[in-house]
């Protein structure tokens, strides 16, 4: 049966009348006009509209689809509204998705005559039948929607799905050329011209980004032994014929190749990354900011600016933690530094109203509750929780905090030792690989108190050595330093905090990953907890392993363990006299403990943070809290980022997870990330669940960037601009996410580029 006696045009006022004057002519108006109709469709008895695009109408097509109707399927193809109702067109429990749509575009569409999904890659390119037996989305619709994802990704990677997409994309692209400027259509010459000047700058600009993702410097003490001018003479010499003749034959003014232009070159490859991080982070739900502190070798202040979100664009979606760059401080007060942050994230184009949390190191001038950054920055965006980095507080907590007096001068005492060594090459090359304690350093530092610990006989020999046979202030700090170390006292906290800092270090690499969220910090915290109160509980039981220990290095350094003496005069006799193993007992590893327990407790302590009721909605905790205390919670998250109808959703989530066969996530076994392919009938719960994944965990990624300014600003990039140090950190931290994309990159920079009025021709005349 044809197409023709199923359907039949819709008539109105108009129509009725143009066609009393067209009721002689032979042709008809064609289906693939400029302005297309709706069509109504009779099928058993009942009528309803179907649009002229509708993929549905052409699958199995007997007739060759012209080349108008190829183009007007794949650019004007028919999709449904938001508010269309996919139950209504299927027959079992789950039905299509919207979203759907726009996760698998361009190549996904939905037909409501055959009430289905469809691939129009495929159907408007079909493909021979080589590689296996074509079914769902190419020759009828594909219905199985608990299994959508996974044949969905399945059918991408097929053969006859990859070839019809080469096939689609030649058909736009040589449709498209009759789109480009009339005037370079009919002279061929113009065309040339902008090609070559394409090439040539190029050439410049792939130069350029070459020097930023590898950090090298793009100029030395002069411009003429700069590395970028040695890399563009590299490759003319390897055979760059564009880049020759743009050097040799146009004028100084023309080349390109100065530093302003180079400088424009990177604030438009920067711009062009920035945009990609930025559109996806106003896409999401919510956003963290994510800030960091350092100074230039140049001696100026800047903060490092980051955010978190989560990015659901992809096929699956995934957390992202981005470094968007750095910016000079006008001011060390808090009200400066909240200034400059508002004003760089507003300058990149984000979003403030979804500014969900913020992340610091917890120093009292960004974290503190009153008067501190984080404080002036909710004042104004009342969403922004702020959240302590993990890595930061637990590294405080172990050894910089600890309530015993004799752990915290031990600390210093191995920063001052291993400072005094690192000063002095002589004295470094003394000891092997020594490391250097510095504050940024948080996440080494449990390594270098191992280190420390392990390599003691030798630093103390040093130590003395020095001591005795060096003269002037090298041999007073080195004799300070060895009466300090030489201690019983120290030697115990040594051992101790080399034995639980081995401990912290799984952990703390943990906490460095990006995917990790606030759940999953407490559960390791609680872990940690557990360890620590099983040693306190057998307390005796374990320090004798550390006293043996002790013994042992003593033994090797001739330092008598003695009980240091309590007073100076003997006033009154004591009862009893404590052994050794009872004094540093009591004295140090007890104390050492219920300091670290305490502060645990306090700083990890998930009932202190609302925002932490968030993580309720995991099926595994849920369990436990019961239903009122999870409404309870969801209603003051509710209040606080503004979710509307979460508190419904709660209780229709809570009863779907109630005896539920996913016992994998019944069981914890997957994180909140993982949830978020059960919530497309909840987006509340969704909302809800990408803001508690936004919200920062450490400020890892941060502390990083710092790595990347000290690659990048060597001494001699110390006096560039704030723009061009801030642009090549970026081009070197983003470098995988260029390298995936380094031509599509390039050629956007070029179009940007040739914007502007140029002595040279980038971009075809509008």
């Amino acid at each position: 049966m044809e197409i023709g006696t199923l359907y039949r045009k819709r008539k109105t006022v108009e129509e009725e009348t143009v066609q009393k004057k067209r009721r002689n002519e032979e042709e008809n108006s064609s289906s693939c006009s400029d302005s297309p109709a709706e069509y109504e469709c009779i099928m058993d008895g009942l009528e309803f509209a179907v649009h002229p695009y509708d993929i549905g109408l052409y699958v199995n097509s007997p007739t060759p689809l012209t080349d108008d109707q190829k183009y007007n399927l794949l650019v004007n193809t028919f999709t449904p509204a938001h508010d269309y109702n996919f139950k209504g067109d299927s027959t079992g429990i789950r039905s299509f998705r919207h979203i759907w749509l726009i996760r698998y575009s361009p190549w996904l569409c939905y037909s409501s005559y055959l009430k289905g999904p469809f691939c129009k890659y495929c159907i408007v390119f079909p493909q021979p039948d080589l590689c296996g037996r074509q079914g769902g989305f190419i020759m009828v619709p594909f219905v199985r929607y608990n299994d959508f994802h996974v044949c969905a990704k399945k059918h991408m990677s097929s053969a006859w799905h990859k070839s019809a997409e080469i096939d689609a994309t030649n058909f736009l692209t040589s449709r498209n050329v009759f789109e480009t400027n009339f005037a370079c259509q009919l002279d061929s010459s113009i065309n040339r011209i902008v090609n070559e000047n394409r090439k040539k700058l190029h050439s410049i600009l792939s130069t350029i980004v070459f020097c930023g993702t590898h950090d090298i410097p793009l100029h030395g003490e002069t411009r003429k032994t700069g590395n970028m001018k040695s890399l563009l003479a590299f490759r003319v010499e390897a055979g760059d014929v564009a880049l020759r003749e743009h050097v040799e034959n146009e004028a100084g003014n023309a080349r390109d190749t100065s530093a302003q232009i180079e400088n424009e070159l990177i604030k438009l490859c920067v711009d062009a990354i920035r945009e990609e991080i930025v559109s996806a982070a106003n896409g999401s739900a919510g956003f963290s900011v994510l800030v960091g502190e350092s100074t230039e070798i140049s001696g100026e202040d800047h903060v490092s600016l980051g955010i978190r979100f989560v990015d659901t664009t992809g096929a699956k979606p995934q957390v992202r933690e981005e470094f968007l760059g750095f910016a000079a401080l006008k001011g060390w007060d808090a009200t400066c530094t909240a200034e400059t942050i508002i004003e760089e994230c507003t300058k990149y184009g984000l979003n403030l109203e979804k500014l969900c949390g913020q992340g610091y190191d917890g120093c009292s001038r960004l974290a503190g509750r009153e008067g501190g950054v984080q404080a002036k920055i909710k004042s104004r965006y009342p969403k922004a929780t702020l959240v302590h980095c993990a890595a930061h507080t637990l590294n405080l907590v172990v050894n910089d905090l600890n309530a015993v007096p004799e752990i915290r001068n031990a600390v210093g005492t191995i920063k001052a030792i291993l400072r005094f060594f690192c000063e002095n090459l002589s004295r470094r090359n003394s000891i092997q690989a020594v490391p250097s304690l510095g504050e940024a350093l948080w996440s080494a530092k449990y390594k270098h108190v191992r280190f420390f610990s392990k390599n003691f006989v030798q630093i103390f020999d040093q130590l003395r050595n020095l001591a005795a046979t060096a003269s002037g202030q090298t041999c007073q700090d080195a004799y300070q330093l060895y009466c300090a170390s030489g201690t019983p006292n120290f030697l115990f906290c040594l051992v101790i905090m080399s034995n639980y800092c081995s401990k912290l270090e799984s952990v703390t690499q943990a906490l460095q990953t990006v995917h990790l969220d606030m759940m999953k910090v407490y559960e390791d915290i609680q872990e940690l907890l557990t360890v620590f109160r099983g040693h306190r509980e057998k307390a005796e039981e374990h320090f004798k392993g550390i006293l043996l220990e002790v013994r042992e290095l003593a033994d090797k350094l001739d330092i008598d363990l003695r009980i240091p003496r309590q007073s100076d005069l003997q006033r009154n006799s004591n009862a009893s006299v404590p052994t050794e193993e009872e004094y540093f007992r009591q004295s140090f590893y007890i104390p050492y403990l219920n300091s670290v327990i305490s502060w645990l407790e306090r700083r990890f302590a998930p009932e202190s943070k609302a925002v932490f009721g968030i993580f309720s909605l995991h099926p595994q905790k849920m369990a436990k809290v019961g239903l009122e205390t999870l409404k309870a919670q969801m209603e003051k998250i509710s209040e606080l980022y503004e979710i509307e109808n979460l508190e419904t959703e709660t209780i229709t989530w809570f009863e779907k997870w109630l005896g539920t066969k996913e016992e994998r996530v019944e069981n914890g076994e997957n994180g909140l990330l993982d949830l978020l392919q059960y919530v497309d009938q909840y987006p509340s719960i969704q909302q809800a669940i990408s803001i508690a994944l936004a919200l920062p965990v450490t400020t890892c990624t941060m502390e990083k960037s710092f790595s990347t300014m000290r690659r990048v600003e060597t001494l001699l990039t110390s006096t560039v601009v704030d723009d061009q140090l801030s642009g090549l950190c970026m081009m070197s931290a983003h470098r995988v996410k260029i390298n995936e994309n380094k031509d599509v990159l390039l050629q956007k920079v070029i179009d940007r580029f040739g914007e502007d009025n140029r002595r040279l021709q980038f971009v075809f005349e509008k």
